[in-house]
C-alpha cells in the first residue's frame, strides 16, 4: 500500500505546483443519485472472506449517470474504478479510486484515497486531485469534490488551465 501512497503523494504535488493561483478556477458542478449508477462489482481471491460480509479485496467499477446545474441535457457520465484491500489493523478498507468524467469536449480524470468501513455502500464525501484531462481539458489541475447528501451526490469540479513551458 506505500507505494500507491507514495505515487498519490507525488501526483498531488505535482498538480498543485503546475496551478496558476493567480485567477479563478473553472467550476463545474454536476449531481446524480443511485438510480443514475450502475454497478459492476467483481471480488479478488475468488471471494476468500476474512469475516462474515468482509473480503481480502474488492474490486468497485460503477457508472453513473451525471446533470449538469444548468438543467440542460448534456450527456455526461462518470466512470468509477476502485481497489479496496482489508487493513486488517483498522478493520477498514483502503480504498484507490480513479474517477474519469466524459464529457461532450473532452475527460476530466481524478485519482484519490479513502477508507471505507465494511458494510457500507456509499464512499465518505472527498476531494480527489484533478490528474489530467483530454480534449478541453488537456493541460488542466484543479480538485474533484463529491459530497453526499440526502440521497444525491453532488460533485464540484474545479481546475486551473496549467501553463506549459
Amino acid at each position: 500500500m506505500k507505494p500507491i501512497l507514495v505515487v498519490c503523494t507525488i501526483l498531488l504535488v505535482f498538480s498543485a505546483c503546475k496551478q496558476q493561483k493567480n485567477k479563478n478556477p473553472t467550476v463545474i458542478e454536476l449531481t446524480y443519485q443511485q438510480t443514475d449508477i450502475q454497478n459492476q462489482f467483481d471480488t479478488l481471491y475468488n471471494h476468500q472472506q476474512t469475516d462474515s460480509g468482509v473480503y481480502n479485496g474488492l474490486i468497485e467499477q460503477a457508472l453513473a449517470t451525471c446533470h449538469d446545474s444548468t438543467g440542460k441535457d448534456v450527456a455526461i457520465t462518470q466512470d468509477v474504478f476502485s481497489s479496496m484491500y482489508y487493513n486488517l489493523r483498522s478493520k477498514r478498507y483502503d480504498c484507490t479510486t480513479t474517477t474519469v468524467f466524459q464529457l461532450p469536449d473532452g475527460s476530466i480524470s481524478a485519482i484519490g484515497l479513502f477508507n471505507l468501513t465494511p458494510g457500507d455502500t456509499i464512499a465518505p464525501d472527498h476531494d480527489f486531485p484533478v490528474t489530467g484531462g483530454s480534449g478541453a481539458y488537456h493541460h488542466i489541475s484543479g480538485t474533484y469534490t463529491r459530497k453526499y447528501r440526502d440521497g444525491v451526490y453532488h460533485v464540484k469540479l474545479s481546475y486551473y488551465k496549467t501553463e506549459r513551458p
